[in-house]
C-alpha cells in the first residue's frame, strides 16, 4: 500500500499511472502547468487511472465522485483552522482572527458551538428575504448597465450583486453599503487563487475596517433589534457562549463564503448559457428551467474548486493511504464531471436528469454549508432577472475560471445587448 507522507503529501517515489493496473507504490503526479492549462482535462486524465493524484505543490487531490462524497463527511478529515493563514504569513490581526475564531475553519466542539447560533438565526423566512434582496439589487445594477450597450460583466454585475445582497440581508444601512461592500471585495482578494502579498496587505486593512463596523452594528442591534440577520444572530448569541471576536468572525466567514463562490457561479452560469444560445433562449422562454440551469452550472463549472482538509487519522483510498497531517483537496471540479455518475459530463446541458448526482460543492456532514439554501435562492433570482431584463444578452468575451484548489476567480467577461 502506498503511503502519502504527512510533511508535504508527496510520496518518496512518484510517476504517472500509465494504466489502472500500475503498481501500488506509484501515484499520479499532477503538475501546476497542466492544471493551469486545463484543469478539467487534467482531472479527467488522471481520474480514470487512479482515485487520487498528488500535486507537485504538496496537497493530494481526491478525484472521484464516490470518494469525494464519502470523505466530505468523514470525521477523519478536519478543517484547516489557521493553517491557510499561517501559510500566507499571518500570525495575528483581524484577518488571522477570522480563521482562528470562525466556524468554517474550526473542528469539533468549537465548530458546533460557533455554528449553532448561525443556524438558529437563519430561519426559513430568510430564503424569501434573500430572493427579494437579490431581485432588488439585480434590478438596480441592470438599470445602471442599461445606460450603455456593452459592459464588463464581472466587475459591473457579478462581483457586486452577492456583496450588495448580503449587505441587505445583514441589515447594513443603505448609506453604508458602498463603503462596506468595497471592504468586503478587498477582503475577498486574499482568498483568490492568484492573491499577492499586496492583496494580503489590502485584505488585512479591509478586515480591520469590517471588524470595527460589525462590532458597532452588533451592539446597536442588541440595543435596538431589527428584522435583519445581524439582529437575529445577536439575539442567538445572547447566552455569552461566543466572544465578541467569535461573533464577528462568523458574520465575516458568511460574507466570504457567500460572495466569492456566488460571483464565480454567476459568471459561469451566464457565460455557459450564452455559449449555448438554444439553452439561453429556453430559460428566457420558460423560467421553470432556472433551477435546473443553476444546478447544471454548479456541476459543470463550480464556484468552489475543492474542499481543503487535513488528515487526522489514516484513510485508505484504493491501494493508497492518506497519512495524518497530509493536506487533502476533495476536488469538486473533478467529482462533478465523473463519467461514472454523469453521462457526457463535459457537455453543459440544463436538460439533463436532475436526479443524477447531488451537488458536492456545499460539503456534507458537520461542515455542510449553513447558507446552502440562500446561495441557491440568490443564483435562481439572479438568472430570473437577467433573462427577463436582458433576453438579447450576447457574449463578446469568453471568461475563464482560474483556480483548482479552493476558490475560483473569473477573468473578464464582456457582454452586449
Amino acid at each position: 500500500m502506498h503511503r502519502i507522507v504527512a510533511s508535504k503529501g508527496i510520496p518518496v517515489q512518484h510517476a504517472p499511472y500509465e494504466e489502472i493496473s500500475a503498481p501500488a507504490e506509484y501515484l499520479p503526479l499532477i503538475k501546476t502547468a497542466e492544471l493551469e492549462a486545463d484543469a478539467h482535462q487534467a482531472f479527467r486524465r488522471w481520474r480514470g487511472r487512479a482515485p487520487i493524484a498528488v500535486h507537485e505543490g504538496g496537497p493530494t487531490f481526491v478525484l472521484r465522485y464516490a470518494d469525494v462524497e464519502r470523505l466530505s463527511s468523514d470525521p477523519r478529515l478536519r478543517a484547516t483552522e489557521t493553517g491557510i493563514a499561517q501559510q500566507r504569513g499571518l500570525a495575528e490581526g483581524a484577518l488571522y482572527d477570522f480563521f482562528e475564531h470562525g466556524m468554517l475553519t474550526a473542528n469539533g466542539e468549537s465548530h458546533e458551538r460557533r455554528r449553532l447560533p448561525m443556524s438558529r438565526a437563519m430561519a426559513s423566512r430568510l430564503v424569501n428575504e434573500v430572493r427579494s434582496h437579490t431581485r432588488e439589487c439585480a434590478e438596480t445594477l441592470i438599470d445602471d448597465l442599461s445606460k450603455e450597450r456593452q459592459s464588463e460583466f464581472v466587475s459591473s454585475f457579478a462581483a457586486l450583486l452577492p456583496v450588495y445582497t448580503l449587505a441587505r440581508v445583514l441589515g447594513i444601512p443603505r448609506g453604508d453599503e458602498a463603503v462596506f461592500s468595497h471592504d468586503v471585495l478587498q477582503l475577498s482578494k486574499f482568498f483568490r487563487p492568484d492573491s499577492t502579498d499586496r492583496d494580503t496587505a489590502a485584505s488585512t486593512t479591509a478586515a480591520e475596517n469590517i471588524y470595527e463596523y460589525l462590532k458597532d452594528l452588533v451592539q446597536a442591534r442588541r440595543e435596538n433589534p431589527a428584522t435583519d440577520l445581524v439582529s437575529a444572530f445577536a439575539s442567538a448569541t445572547d447566552d455569552g457562549a461566543l466572544s465578541e471576536v467569535q461573533i464577528i468572525s462568523q458574520l465575516v466567514q458568511l460574507l466570504i463564503g457567500g460572495t466569492e463562490s456566488v460571483r464565480a457561479t454567476i459568471v459561469a452560469m451566464t457565460a455557459n448559457l450564452l455559449l449555448k444560445k438554444d439553452q439561453w433562449r429556453a430559460v428566457c422562454q420558460s423560467p421553470k428551467l432556472i433551477p435546473a440551469a443553476v444546478k447544471e452550472t454548479m456541476r459543470y463549472e463550480p464556484g468552489i474548486a475543492g474542499l481543503v482538509r487535513i488528515v487526522a487519522e489514516p484513510i485508505e483510498i484504493g491501494r493508497s493511504l492518506l497519512s495524518p497531517g497530509s493536506l487533502v483537496v476533495l476536488s469538486i471540479m473533478s467529482a462533478m464531471r465523473d463519467e461514472t455518475v454523469f453521462p457526457a459530463p463535459d457537455v453543459f446541458n440544463i436538460h439533463r436528469d436532475v436526479s443524477v448526482g447531488r451537488n458536492l460543492g456545499f460539503g456534507s456532514g458537520a461542515h455542510r454549508c449553513v447558507a446552502e439554501a440562500l446561495a441557491q435562492a440568490e443564483l435562481e433570482e439572479t438568472l430570473a432577472v437577467l433573462t427577463r431584463r436582458l433576453p438579447s444578452l450576447r457574449l463578446e468575451e469568453i471568461p475563464v475560471l482560474k483556480g483548482f484548489i479552493f476558490t475560483r476567480d473569473p477573468t473578464s467577461m464582456c457582454v452586449s445587448w
